[in-house]
């Protein structure tokens, strides 16, 4: 069995947060085999990574790619060198020692797995895995609830239609790879796993989290707050425009429910206003043509952009 674990650096020496994350993998209790593919750090990761740990697998690049992209270079690497498994996980993120271990017996060529994403010091949720089940299974919402109380009393996995949960650690299958393909390049950073998981649903690979697993990640809601405000309604309307279970139709009718919100939104961000909104249209009417393009691959089976 070969499992290979993709981890995208950027700046990774932050809080020793690239030592923690291989660390973590280096303790896992199933063998897995590290692939770092570092985005042009310049904060000493890239002399760091290679000396530390000299059995990850060390992919530098040149400039700044991205999250999807610089993925896709893991996830070639990984199909090309014959991986069965493959574990996406944040440079800010530590796995549990035995999550991978509580995740392969629920994993198929249907499914992509997460374990609980907890916070830095593991006392309680990531604030987006909390936002992401909103409203969906109360028993995660306790507040008083934390990871080795959740593990005694909620005992299997959790199936729900369309879950989306961030890809700070996802588990899967290589033959999720070879059906759905990689990352959309129309996303830069942020975004690009909600896109996934539609093709994912398109292609009826469902996402299931499993409460016997578990990894902590140290950040605030947002990696880079700063970035993820950047083009934040541009990113939205992308998201409608390409998730391929959308008609044109139902697009229009999402594109005038985000106008709306855009006006009547009380959020303090200038990047969410109806100038926002607009600009997006433009710059979505400006790449029509890739855009399309892109709804055409999203529909194909196959290693997609990899």
């Amino acid at each position: 069995m070969n499992i290979f674990a993709i981890i995208v650096t950027y700046n990774a020496m932050r809080r020793s947060w690239i030592g923690h994350c291989l660390r973590s993998l280096e303790a896992s209790s199933v063998p897995v085999t590290a692939i770092v593919v570092d985005n042009g750090s310049t904060d000493g990761t890239r002399s760091f990574v290679p000396h530390a740990f000299p059995h990850a697998v060390w992919l530098p690049q040149e400039r700044n790619l991205g999250f999807g992209q610089a993925n896709n270079i893991g996830l070639r690497y990984a199909l090309e060198h014959h991986g069965d498994y493959i574990l996406l996980l944040n440079q800010d993120a530590t796995l549990a020692a035995d999550a991978i271990e509580n995740m392969l017996p629920l994993c198929s060529p249907s499914t992509l797995l997460s374990p609980l994403h907890l916070n830095g010091d593991g006392t309680g949720f990531d604030a987006s895995f909390r936002s992401c089940l909103k409203g969906s299974d109360s028993l995660l919402l306790d507040d008083l609830l934390v990871a080795k109380h959740l593990k005694a009393s909620y005992p299997g996995p959790s199936r729900q239609s369309k879950l989306v949960i961030p890809a700070a650690c996802w588990f899967f299958s290589a033959d999720v790879v070879r059906l759905v393909g990689g990352f959309n390049p129309l996303f830069f950073h942020y975004a690009e796993d909600e896109n996934f998981m539609s093709r994912a649903h398109y292609h009826h690979v469902e996402m299931l989290f499993s409460p016997r697993a578990t990894m902590c990640h140290d950040r605030e809601t947002h990696g880079s707050k700063e970035v993820f405000l950047r083009h934040h309604t541009r990113r939205l309307l992308l998201l409608i425009a390409t998730d391929i279970n959308n008609s044109f139709g139902r697009c229009l009718m999402q594109w005038v429910h985000t106008l709306q919100t855009c006006y009547f939104s009380y959020l303090p961000q200038k990047q969410y206003t109806p100038g926002a909104w607009i600009a997006g249209m433009f710059w979505l009417l400006g790449h029509a043509v890739s855009i399309r393009k892109s709804r055409k691959k999203e529909k194909l089976t196959g290693p997609t952009w990899l």
